[in-house]
C-alpha cells in the first residue's frame, strides 16, 4: 500500500509540473506552406526565401526559419510544396502584431504574392 501512495504521489508531481510548464509556455508557432506558381524554380524558391528573410527582425519573432522543401520517397510526407515558414512568437499578442505589420503586409504584397500561387497556414501554442 505504501508502494502504492509512493507511485500515486510521483505521478500527481509529474503531472502538475507538466501542466503548470505547459500554463508557462505561451509561445505561438506559425507555418506557411507555400507552392510556387512555378514548382520547382529555383530562381523563384531563392526570391521567395531571400525576401522572406527581412520579416526575422519584426518585434516578437523568437525564432524563424524559411527553406526548401526535401524531396522524399515515404508515401505519408507531402513533398508537393515548394517553400516553408516556421515563424515562434513569445505568445498570442506577438502574433497578432506581426499579422498586421506594416513591413509583413508589404512584403507579402509585393514580394511574396507574385510568386505563390498557393499557400497553407497553421498557428498553433498554448492558450
Amino acid at each position: 500500500m505504501k508502494s502504492l501512495l509512493k507511485s500515486f504521489f510521483i505521478i500527481s508531481l509529474l503531472l502538475t509540473s507538466f501542466n503548470s510548464h505547459a500554463a508557462e509556455d505561451k509561445r505561438v508557432s506559425h507555418v506557411v506552406i507555400a507552392w510556387l506558381k512555378e514548382p520547382g524554380n529555383l530562381e523563384m524558391r531563392d526570391k521567395f526565401i531571400q525576401a522572406s528573410r527581412q520579416l526575422e527582425i519584426l518585434p516578437g519573432v523568437l525564432s524563424r526559419h524559411v527553406s526548401a522543401v526535401i524531396s522524399s520517397k515515404r508515401p505519408k510526407v507531402d513533398d508537393t510544396f515548394d517553400v516553408a515558414v516556421t515563424v515562434t512568437f513569445k505568445d498570442k499578442q506577438a502574433l497578432k502584431s506581426y499579422m498586421k505589420s506594416k513591413k509583413h503586409k508589404k512584403m507579402l504584397h509585393d514580394e511574396l504574392k507574385p510568386l505563390v500561387n498557393r499557400i497553407v497556414v497553421y498557428n498553433f501554442g498554448n492558450q
